[in-house]
């Protein structure tokens, strides 16, 4: 399907519309890969959510500095030094410092954007953006950083299965 907010996408397998999106973030060009949910039984995609997507995206210039500050904020407040190796060597290796933007950039990467659920009115739309991240050791279970904002706003930061 070609869609005129989303561009060419294809039904997924888990209730959701999924395609290719370009995105910068930090100076950076990445391709992403871009999920619209749905519900099951309508698979349609609805006038909020694509207003909503296209608002973040009108608004990503302004919203890339706050984003990266506060990711930065996440790793050191949140993150850091909760759990790892006993060797104090390998120690320092999972938890590097990241206190700047080119340090957040080397440690991070933009992967998805998710288009949250339309519950009919009810609630705002999420827009969701999920980053891998190189701290930490070998992430077995795909536990990166989700991102969820509500209009345009970071509403929380927390592992990628927020955003599911």
């Amino acid at each position: 399907m070609k869609d005129e907010v989303f561009g060419e996408l294809s039904y997924g397998d888990y209730d959701s519309w999924e395609g290719k999106h370009t995105l910068d973030f930090g100076g950076n060009t990445y391709t992403i890969d871009l999920s619209i949910r749905v519900f099951e039984d309508e698979e349609e995609i609805t006038q909020r959510q694509k207003v909503a997507f296209r608002h973040f995206i009108e608004k990503w210039h302004d919203i890339q500095e706050k984003l990266i500050k506060s990711l930065i904020q996440y790793y050191n407040e949140e993150v850091r030094f909760s759990y790892g190796p006993d060797d104090e060597e390998e120690y320092a290796e999972y938890w590097p410092e990241i206190n700047t933007k080119e340090a957040l950039l080397q440690a991070v990467t933009l992967e998805d954007i998710v288009v949250g659920y339309d519950f009919h009115q009810k609630d705002p739309i999420c827009i969701y953006l999920l980053f891998s991240r190189a701290w930490g050791g070998e992430d077995y279970d795909d536990n990166g950083i989700g991102v969820c904002f509500i209009n345009e706003e970071i509403d929380e930061i927390a592992y990628k299965d927020i955003a599911y």
